[in-house]
């Protein structure tokens, strides 16, 4: 996790070792739950994770992704900073593993210990505006675009994650993406031919 940035001291190696605690979750298990308080973050040592929000029809709507590859930290950030209960259900899309971190040695850590303050800063940085970036496209782009924007950029999200999903964050039906993702393809199987 972090040592991919700078060098890891061995009192925070030491230390994150004895502070987190490691996770096992099957295909489809709850890892945070709505209205529970978790108080802590988790990063994913491998496996992939959806979360959801719980709208005022009552059923659960899939609002974000995360991957050991990409947005590999998981924060349960409307309750470690606002400190109530979550609005989301995160559930794991495969069998997964996590490391547990609780927030105050989260906070701990980030004040105490330069590597993981730099981990805090420049890599979660970067995927809030990848998020943000992926959040504009949907919003902006054409359903079909954003499909090919993913292809294009982010293939992980697609490759990973099941079509029911990914149509329920995009807001579609999982017909409607499949007739997406197949024009989609046939679109650069033509390409392909004509560059032959």
């Amino acid at each position: 996790m972090v040592g991919k940035i700078a060098p890891l001291s061995e009192a925070f190696r030491q230390e994150f070792m004895v502070k987190t605690k490691v996770i096992k979750l099957k295909k489809n298990e709850v890892l945070v739950d709505y209205g529970s308080s978790p108080q802590r973050g988790f990063f994913i040592a491998s496996g992939s994770f959806k979360s959801a929000l719980l709208t005022d029809y009552g059923s659960f709507k899939t609002v974000w992704f995360f991957f050991d590859e990409l947005f590999p930290v998981i924060p349960v950030a409307d309750s470690m900073i606002q400190g109530g209960p979550t609005s989301y259900r995160i559930t794991a899309m495969e069998n997964s593993v996590v490391i547990e971190m609780r927030n105050k040695h989260l906070q701990y850590w980030n004040q105490h210990y330069k590597e993981f303050s730099r981990f805090s800063r420049m890599d979660m940085i970067k995927d809030f505006v990848r998020m943000d970036e992926i959040r504009a496209h949907l919003i902006g782009y054409s359903k079909e675009d954003f499909v090919k924007f993913l292809y294009r950029k982010y293939p992980i999200i697609l490759r990973r994650t099941p079509a029911n999903t990914v149509a329920d964050f995009m807001g579609i039906t999982p017909e409607w993406y499949s007739k997406i993702r197949k024009k989609i393809v046939l679109k650069r199987d033509f390409q392909e031919d004509r560059l032959l």
